[in-house]
């Protein structure tokens, strides 16, 4: 992991795009969730208290499946996505990734969950921006890399994320274009509103040093991976473990643990119905239906619950003397 000089967030300078592949077998959809539902709706009504009058545009970039994308427009609002991993046929979803040529002006853009994903973010943003006529807002919305480190959430750091973020990076990067800024889903992620008229992207005033904060980060990162190695050590007197949530979290813990922790992991589970039936990659680990799984848990069953946020939910739907390890 690497300090960017130009706008102090962090990024990992080993990124293979090679490696990473979107199109419509891409399944990150987490809808199925009530909680996640919850938070959707929270940052639907948030962007909908931006808009101005009836009838302004808004242009989701990466919309996935379309969720977001139907519940802006359940809300009447005027809402087009774009995404080359869409699987549907609505005509206000195009199946492609942005470009410059292709992309209708919005009065308000959205990127949530996107910039994690893109090598040069700085680039990708200015040419957001030269795109839509340096007008309108841009909302943002990323994983808040002060709560991975403070939570010594390993399994958050993985390939498919190239960059992390800290509320403070945004500032230094956007500078007075920042107008509105918070933490959502259980201080997971960052939501960011940028004014694309007041934008100018800060590329050689930045405010940091970026030794020391590189310094700080490697300090950081050790302790994360001090206490993966606790885990480990722990999750050794455990006769046999389930892995609740197969995202990138389950992903990411399965394909890291040691094959003496791996071979106790008997299934995953997740409620997204195109995960079940299937194996998480690298693992091979398979993912069933929360119905399914509960047949299969015995009391000797330690059930690891890979986000929090998730976790009022799965106990309700567990065995009430099931062991479970909230991580």
């Amino acid at each position: 992991m690497t300090v960017d000089t130009q706008g102090g967030f962090v990024f990992n300078k080993l990124f293979d795009t090679k490696l990473v592949h979107y199109d419509d077998t891409y399944q990150n959809d987490q809808s199925s969730s009530s909680f996640f539902k919850n938070h959707a709706l929270v940052i639907a009504d948030l962007i909908k208290s931006f808009c101005t009058s009836q009838g302004q545009k808004i242009v989701e970039i990466g919309c996935g499946k379309g969720y977001f994308i139907e519940l802006l427009r359940d809300q009447g609002l005027n809402a087009v996505g774009y995404d080359n991993a869409y699987q549907g046929h609505a005509p206000y979803i195009h199946k492609s990734f942005f470009s410059q040529e292709s992309h209708e002006k919005g009065d308000i853009l959205i990127l949530r969950h996107v910039l994690e994903h893109i090598p040069n973010p700085l680039k990708f943003l200015s040419e957001i921006a030269v795109a839509n006529n340096n007008q309108g807002l841009l909302y943002i919305e990323v994983p808040d890399l002060d709560w991975i480190l403070d939570h010594h959430a390993y399994f958050d750091i993985f390939h498919e994320h190239v960059n992390y973020f800290r509320l403070s990076d945004f500032f230094n990067i956007f500078e007075d274009s920042v107008i509105d800024a918070s933490r959502t889903f259980g201080d997971q992620y960052l939501s960011i509103f940028i004014d694309l008229k007041r934008l100018k992207l800060n590329q050689n005033k930045i405010h940091i040093h970026p030794q020391s904060t590189q310094n700080f980060l490697e300090k950081s990162f050790d302790t994360v991976y001090e206490q993966e190695k606790k885990m480990y050590t722990s999750l050794q007197r455990c006769e046999s473990i389930v892995v609740w949530g197969a995202g990138a979290k389950g992903v990411t813990f399965c394909s890291k643990a040691p094959s003496n922790i791996r071979d106790k992991i008997k299934f995953s589970v997740d409620i997204n119905p195109n995960k079940q039936g299937y194996f998480m990659p690298l693992s091979a680990i398979p993912v069933l239906s929360p119905c399914d799984a509960i047949q299969q848990l015995t009391p000797n069953t330690l059930v690891i619950i890979m986000n929090p946020n998730y976790a009022e939910e799965i106990r309700r739907l567990m065995p009430q003397e099931q062991p479970y390890l909230l991580i």
